[in-house]
């Protein structure tokens, strides 16, 4: 096992949250962003690849669950105008929509050449469940999701995995295979919905264990309680 010491990071540059990770994600992990609908799994991960991208990273966005246009329109509205970057060749927005019908080995081959042909150092997925649900059985979700890991650890590619939870799901097999998992839960007290975040797992990275409130506006932040 590599030694914390030395091992390198991407900065996510979202205030508050590298503090509690020794600094920012491991570089040429997978990282796992799961949670419920509407906790800001996208927003995170979006502003991670955005910052990483203005920080000189070159940046590969992956979308199934909404096209690129309707991307770009959205991160845009939170103040993520990735339209410059993309022509800097910063950031480039892969449509796994339009690789629908195509074997999954086949989109992950795809979105590895893709990250390869722009210099990419960073991948984010948004999201790995619509992948995982052209999976007819628990075995063939395993036995792709054994797959993903490997590709993309064998290339070194820092990734980061959406994942969606039913209301009240837990997180499956994907968090073990994983080498990070970061949990976004709404919870409501006693007058509002509110968000949190907690780093369940981050192999090598002496973490935080704490629940901690994230706080949407013009800038994402995460704070503690």
């Amino acid at each position: 096992m590599k030694a914390a010491a030395v091992m390198q990071r991407l900065k996510t540059r979202v205030e508050g949250l590298d503090d509690l990770m020794e600094g920012g994600l491991v570089r040429g992990d997978i990282h796992l962003v799961a949670g419920g609908p509407g906790t800001g799994k996208t927003v995170l991960s979006a502003n991670i690849a955005y910052n990483a991208a203005t920080a000189g990273e070159n940046v590969v966005y992956a979308t199934f669950e909404e096209s690129a246009e309707y991307l770009r329109r959205n991160l845009k509205l939170l103040g993520l105008d990735v339209v410059p970057l993309e022509k800097e060749g910063k950031f480039s927005i892969v449509d796994l929509e339009a690789l629908k019908g195509q074997q999954l080995e086949t989109n992950i081959s795809t979105l590895i050449q893709a990250t390869k042909d722009s210099k990419g150092t960073l991948l984010v997925i948004d999201s790995v469940t619509a992948l995982l649900l052209a999976c007819e059985t628990q075995f063939e979700m395993r036995t792709f999701m054994k797959s993903v890991y490997t590709s993309l650890k064998a290339e070194g590619i820092t990734t980061i995995l959406t994942a969606s939870l039913a209301n009240g799901g837990k997180i499956g097999f994907e968090g073990f295979m994983t080498d990070s998992v970061m949990l976004m839960e709404n919870w409501e007290d006693e007058v509002q919905m509110k968000t949190r975040f907690v780093i369940l797992k981050m192999r090598g990275t002496n973490h935080s264990k704490r629940y901690h409130s994230v706080v949407f506006g013009p800038k994402f932040a995460v704070s503690r309680f």
